[in-house]
């Protein structure tokens, strides 16, 4: 990764991490559930992006359930499994179970990000 942006509202506690800049009229936004949204290029091959909303809530809990994607046909669900398990996303959430799509959401240590 050659650059990233991590911006974290405190207040909001809303954590958006850009990690490329990409034009909007080619990109995907995908609500994983309620309080994560994944940004990505409309073929869902690369992770320009993830949003988190309350962050600090979900690092508390030890998973949490990927409901916006359930619906979505197979082979869909496992094109975007292969973006969530590659870098820079997978530092950020780890799938536990692709079967029932629960996920945890972590927050890595910047040298972890730094070495991608």
């Amino acid at each position: 990764m050659a650059s990233f942006e991590i911006v974290y509202e405190q207040d909001e506690d809303v954590l958006e991490v850009t990690f490329e800049v990409f034009d909007e009229n080619f990109s995907r936004a995908i609500a994983l559930n309620d309080n994560i949204i994944l940004h990505t290029d409309t073929d869902v091959k690369t992770a320009w992006g993830i949003t988190f909303y309350s962050y600090a809530r979900l690092l508390e809990v030890s998973e949490t359930h990927l409901d916006g994607v359930k619906e979505f046909v197979q082979t869909d669900i496992q094109r975007l499994l292969n973006v969530l398990a590659k870098q820079p996303v997978c530092n950020f959430i780890e799938i536990l179970d692709t079967s029932d799509l629960r996920a945890l959401v972590k927050a890595p240590p910047l040298h972890e990000l730094l070495t991608v």
